[in-house]
């Protein structure tokens, strides 16, 4: 479950000991993390049943000498700790949380329903093109209106184009951050953090405080393909951090796709690099959509779990009464099976948002996908 901090300056100082102490090396906070530890367990009586008196002691030790040395107090935000989950409430997001490095916590400002959604990455240079900067906003746009979270990093250029991208079509955007929650790098892109906090979420797993630093950037990239089902590569140069991204999607066994650029264009060298080692080629963002319409069941199916691990948005979707087009599709399908491209003929409606539709359904259980498309299995 999620932690409210800045209400309690004890129990949070525990929290950054306990994240950033040498006393446990990082398997060791694994293993009490998945035994649902807490750090502010350990300012109750008899709350430490998983450290020893030692171990507690130096926990306590280190956090008040924290507190005595005035931290800059910071705005009010949520602290997700990998490992037990609650049967409620909001999650540690499970695609990340199945990696062998995923943070041990996750920090984040706005909207935490939104880490629940499926999620695509899109990523480039920071000194983008006229045609990079219109990709990656129409990128941004129309993912996010198809009912995915875009999810970049707040950088200039590509980074910042899909962000916006994706609050001008009013989806919801995530933004991972190499600071702290509180320390907006760039900083004039303050305004924009703020609408993104407001329309999605801001997401980082270093402590409120930290300044960014350039070793901060390859961790923060990981995370990000991480939180993702695939990663788009908009333009980027080669070498670049965009590169850094997207072969830890590859290492995570997430999609990559990147855009095709003129071998003349510089900036464009990484993503020809990308195409060349297996990258899938980005077209538009309905074929990218289609490609990636076979993994939401394997998603689905991994962030549900059992009957009793399920949140309370999935439940909500389960109990909305049909709108009239999913209705109509869902009629439309019947008995029998059909592919994206059959149901947008059918509907006569873009492959976008046809898979936006059967994606609410297959949340609200009326519909499951099949090797050939999609097929009923609940009708009304």
């Amino acid at each position: 479950m999620s932690y409210l901090l800045a209400r309690d300056a004890a129990a949070d100082q525990l929290w950054f000991e306990f994240l950033t102490t040498k006393l446990f090396d990082r398997a060791s906070k694994k293993k009490l993390l998945a035994q649902g530890f807490t750090p502010p367990g350990l300012l109750k009586a008899g709350g430490a049943p998983f450290v020893s008196e030692g171990e507690a002691k130096a926990l306590l030790g280190g956090s008040k000498a924290l507190i005595r040395a005035n931290v800059k107090p910071f705005a009010p935000c949520h602290l997700l700790p990998w490992g037990k989950q609650p049967t409620s409430g909001t999650h540690y997001p499970k695609l990340l949380s199945e990696l062998s490095d995923a943070p041990l916590a996750l920090f984040f400002s706005g909207d935490p329903t939104c880490l629940s959604r499926p999620a695509i990455a899109i990523v480039g240079t920071r000194r983008p093109s006229k045609d990079g900067l219109a990709l990656a906003d129409q990128m941004g746009y129309e993912l996010a209106s198809a009912g995915f979270l875009v999810v970049s990093g707040l950088a200039h250029g590509i980074d910042a184009a899909a962000h916006r991208g994706a609050l001008r079509s009013g989806g919801q955007t995530l933004a991972v951050m190499a600071t702290g929650i509180d320390r907006i790098y760039p900083a004039h892109h303050y305004r924009l953090a703020a609408d993104v906090a407001a329309q999605g979420a801001l997401v980082t797993e270093f402590c409120p405080g930290v300044a960014p630093h350039r070793g901060h950037f390859p961790r923060r990239n990981r995370t990000l393909s991480g939180l993702c089902l695939a990663t788009l590569v908009v333009e980027a140069g080669h070498p670049s951090g965009s590169l850094i991204t997207a072969n830890a999607a590859v290492q995570q066994g997430r999609e990559v796709f990147a855009a095709p650029w003129s071998l003349f264009h510089k900036n464009g060298a990484g993503c020809l690099h990308l195409l060349s080692q297996g990258a899938q080629l980005m077209t538009t963002p309905s074929a990218i959509i289609e490609q990636l319409a076979v993994h939401l069941s394997g998603w689905a199916e991994l962030v549900s779990g059992d009957a009793s691990d399920h949140s309370e948005i999935a439940k909500n979707a389960r109990t909305a009464p049909l709108n009239p087009v999913e209705h109509q599709l869902l009629t439309l399908l019947g008995d029998g099976e059909f592919d994206l491209g059959s149901l947008a003929t059918a509907m006569q409606c873009s492959s976008r948002e046809v898979l936006t539709l059967v994606t609410h359904l297959e949340l609200q259980g009326y519909v499951a996908q099949t090797s050939a498309g999609w097929r009923a299995v609940r009708h009304l």
